[in-house]
């Protein structure tokens, strides 16, 4: 009995440290623990009214997934980004979503097809009321939808490594940008224009330069896109 008693113990703390990990995870993709805030395990426990050991376990599994970082004699501390990073998390994301681009054209499914049209028009109601934060995560649902609508299983798994990162470096849906959020929405309209289409090469190249954040017009992308795409054959 002492036995069983001891393994449901430990899983009532695996279960409450998964719990915190997911709470802190959140609080740190959408900015309420910053970059570079030093995270004490016993004012965490004293916060969320845990004991300080499922918080140390939270931590450990964050800082294994790069959102934490440690120091020696100093502690835990949310991860904060060099310029050389920023630009490597960038490059990796436009890689990424110029495969599932070249994957995902053509292929689409009248559901998939819904949904991401979906997504656009809720990208720009949320334009209307100025929430940014509604509009970062339709968009974040937007990749990732035509990630999984490329069929190909490891894709999303790789999306699912780096979008903790990408949030936290805002490199997609960066609350600097002062620009018109209307506008960024419609680029996802040209993004699934080109995936109704039947030119992966033009697919990926526009996928690929909305991803590197040039945030170019409409028309400018296209033809930087079809240019892209011509210099690849």
């Amino acid at each position: 009995m002492t036995d069983h008693l001891g393994s449901l113990s430990e899983l009532k703390r695996g279960l409450l440290s998964d719990q915190i990990y997911e709470l802190m995870k959140t609080m740190i993709k959408d900015g309420t623990l910053a970059p570079g805030e030093q995270l004490v395990e016993s004012q965490l426990a004293k916060r969320m009214q845990v004991s300080q050991a499922p918080v140390r376990d939270a931590l450990k599994q964050l800082a294994h997934e790069g959102l934490v970082s440690h120091v020696r004699h100093l502690g835990n501390f949310v991860a904060s980004y060099s310029d050389e990073e920023v630009a490597q998390a960038r490059f990796a994301r436009a890689e990424l979503e110029a495969i599932a681009g070249r994957l995902a054209c053509g292929r689409l499914t009248p559901e998939a097809r819904t949904q991401l049209s979906g997504l656009i028009e809720r990208m720009h109601e949320a334009a209307d009321a100025k929430d940014l934060g509604a509009f970062r995560e339709f968009d974040f649902v937007f990749h990732r939808s035509v990630i999984e609508a490329g069929g190909n299983s490891y894709l999303p798994r790789w999306w699912d490594i780096i979008e903790p990162g990408l949030r936290s470096m805002h490199v997609l849906g960066d609350p600097a940008f002062e620009g018109d959020w209307h506008e960024v929405a419609d680029w996802h309209k040209s993004l699934l224009d080109l995936l109704d289409g039947d030119d992966p090469d033009a697919a990926a190249a526009l996928f690929r330069a909305h991803a590197a954040g040039t945030l170019l017009p409409e028309r400018e992308a296209g033809d930087a896109a079809a240019g892209d795409a011509a210099q690849s054959r």
